[in-house]
């Protein structure tokens, strides 16, 4: 009777065990067992807000196309896009606007316009005849010397033609990368002269050299305004100007204009 007894007692004890186990592992992987095809999206969304690193909770919210920061239904192009859901507690709040639908037409109406720059402020020149320059344009390094060097090579050059309507400039960038593309000096220009003999105004900006196989890199657009150490362009008698335009704290730029004169369209 002992030894039958030590075997019962033996036996319970495994079988406690093994069911102890398997609770253990059901309860680490509660998700795993349950069918969440009867949940409200509320409720899935309130797991993923809860349990934000729950893989099983993400997935069905995305199965759904539940965006979980809103509680909305994504749409198929979101969805495609493979938009991550963000949940509350990760910090990012989302919130409804309501546009009037006027306002959202002329919103839609007017894309960005990089180049945009408003001239009102400044006098600008009125030419009895356009004036037509060379140019070149060369960079100037702060790194080096407080007032600025200005290095020994062109970044861009060409002619550029200055009008009452606004400044046109047929040139190319030397800079590689995208500034091969000719249209950024033909239309991401948006320069006019004033009356002292400044160029003002925005426009696509390449200040960094891309050699081949490097990555691409956008233009800066930057803004021209009188600079104190420009020497302005005489539109009484045009023949040359030094323009000196501001782009980073360790680099500007300086235009320099040349064989300057007055042309008939």
């Amino acid at each position: 009777m002992p030894q039958l007894s030590f075997i019962d007692h033996y036996c319970r004890t495994s079988v406690m065990l093994s069911i102890s186990a398997l609770l253990a592992i059901l309860l680490a992987m509660p998700v795993l067992a349950v069918d969440m095809s009867g949940w409200s999206d509320k409720s899935v969304c309130r797991l993923v807000t809860a349990t934000a690193d729950n893989a099983v909770y993400l997935a069905e919210a995305q199965r759904r196309k539940l965006d979980c920061g809103t509680g909305a239904k994504m749409s198929g192009g979101e969805q495609q896009s493979g938009q991550k859901f963000l949940p509350t507690n990760q910090g990012i709040v989302f919130y409804a606007l309501e546009l009037d639908p006027q306002v959202k037409q002329q919103l839609l109406a007017n894309p960005i316009n990089k180049t945009a720059f408003d001239f009102s402020p400044y006098q600008l020149a009125i030419l009895p005849q356009p004036i037509t320059c060379q140019f070149n344009l060369r960079r100037v390094n702060y790194n080096d010397h407080v007032d600025g060097r200005v290095e020994n090579w062109n970044m861009a050059g060409g002619r550029i033609f200055l009008t009452n309507d606004g400044v046109k400039i047929e040139g190319r960038w030397r800079m590689g990368g995208l500034s091969k593309d000719s249209s950024y000096l033909k239309h991401d220009v948006n320069l006019k002269l004033t009356k002292a003999g400044h160029l003002i105004g925005k426009m696509a900006y390449f200040h960094l050299s891309i050699s081949s196989g490097e990555a691409l890199k956008k233009p800066l657009y930057i803004e021209l305004k009188p600079h104190k150490r420009s020497k302005p362009l005489d539109i009484t008698s045009p023949k040359k100007a030094e323009l000196w335009t501001d782009v980073e704290d360790w680099a500007g730029g300086v235009w320099k204009l040349t064989k300057c004169r007055e042309y008939t369209p």
